[in-house]
């Protein structure tokens, strides 16, 4: 008997080792634990997107419009800028123009009392209009017969034949004229203005004009801190600009982007004025430009800044808006978790409680205090 006590007591150890051993189960499909993972990320996920995915579209979208509202806005005060800047020169221009106009007899008046008239009129112009440095009478054949100047030169009865002149000709067929831009020993900017009498034997007078007030009207507009205007011609020459020494090297500007635009409006007739340019400067510097037209003379005027300089308070708020949204996502995602945690650990609680009853353990209560459907399940 004792013998076959030990033989089925080694038997039984032989059968206990030979079984393999019973591996603990990590995570079967179908586990609470591993389930209520993958719920709990989808959760994650779909709060991150609807949550986060709004926001990040809100927010880019707001520094979209907030760009292109200050972008239109810098451009229209640039804008303004150009235009007043226009106006003043076109007014000095106009002012001037009548000036010279009064001078100007109905009739080719000859004789010494008539130049002595002439003579009177050419003097009260240059004490009435300090711009005019010297105004000059040409007879209806072209011949020059009294030139008065602020210098004290005065000359009668020259008879230089100014008949193939363009001021000459130009004014004779009706047309007021606006000559190119000359310097005076080489520091000073003029124009010649010239305009016909009435009648058709009238002769021509002729004024030369200082620009150096458009060289001050330049000079004081301002565009944030590096901001400056300019003059061209029709032919995109330097007239007006802030540092003289550009314009007394006659510097031609027609080959930067703004100016050959703003010329190419100016030659097509258009009023395209209003909208802002990217060129580049002398210095090849990128900057932001408007320009206006100076419709008399075919002239613009340009007002320009440098693009980081003009841009610069446009980039502040950019980066201020996008840290907020920034700081916006970074809170949503942690609400997502929050939210997240909060919905699957009663799930967890039903599925950890379902299989304990599962098992056996029918006196299990599953306790989840959510105060909603779900705790009304669990307590069933």
């Amino acid at each position: 008997m004792a013998l076959h006590a030990v033989t089925r007591l080694r038997t039984g150890r032989a059968g206990a080792a030979g079984r393999p051993a019973p591996r603990p189960d990590h995570g079967r499909p179908g586990d609470p634990v591993t389930a209520s993972g993958r719920l709990f990320w989808k959760y994650i996920i779909v709060f991150v997107l609807l949550v986060s995915g709004g926001l990040l579209v809100s927010g880019l979208l707001e520094i979209y419009f907030s760009y292109e509202e200050n972008k239109a806005g810098l451009a229209a005060m640039q804008r303004e800028k150009a235009l007043a800047a226009a106006s003043r020169i076109e007014q000095f221009i106009r002012e001037t123009e009548g000036q010279i106009g009064w001078t100007v007899q109905p009739a080719p008046a000859t004789g010494t009392a008539a130049m002595a008239q002439r003579r009177a009129d050419f003097h009260r112009l240059l004490r009435h209009a300090p711009g005019v440095a010297e105004v000059s009478y040409i007879d209806g054949a072209g011949r020059e017969q009294l030139r008065v100047s602020r210098r004290g030169v005065e000359v009668v009865g020259s008879r230089a034949d100014l008949a193939r002149d363009p001021k000459f000709m130009q004014a004779r067929e009706g047309h007021l004229y606006f000559g190119p831009v000359y310097f005076r020993r080489g520091s000073e900017p003029y124009m010649t203005i010239a305009l016909a009498g009435p009648g058709q034997d009238a002769g021509v007078t002729a004024a030369e004009v200082s620009l150096k007030l458009i060289w001050d009207v330049i000079t004081r507009v301002t565009m944030g801190r590096e901001g400056y205007a300019y003059v061209v011609d029709r032919e995109g020459a330097l007239i007006a600009h802030p540092d003289a020494s550009r314009v007394l090297q006659q510097a031609r500007l027609d080959g930067l982007p703004q100016v050959a635009s703003a010329l190419q409006a100016l030659k097509a007739h258009s009023s395209r004025h209003g909208e802002a340019l990217i060129g580049t400067d002398v210095d090849g510097n990128h900057t932001l430009a408007a320009h206006a037209a100076i419709a008399p003379l075919q002239w613009i005027v340009l007002v320009e800044q440098p693009l980081s300089a003009a841009f610069a308070p446009i980039y502040a708020s950019l980066t201020r808006t996008a840290l907020l949204l920034l700081f916006g996502l970074a809170v949503s995602v942690l609400a997502s978790f929050v939210l997240a945690r909060r919905m699957v650990t009663p799930i967890r609680a039903l599925q950890t409680g379902a299989a304990r009853i599962g098992a056996g353990d029918l006196g299990h209560r599953i306790h989840v205090p959510t105060g909603d459907e779900l705790e009304t399940l669990a307590d069933q």
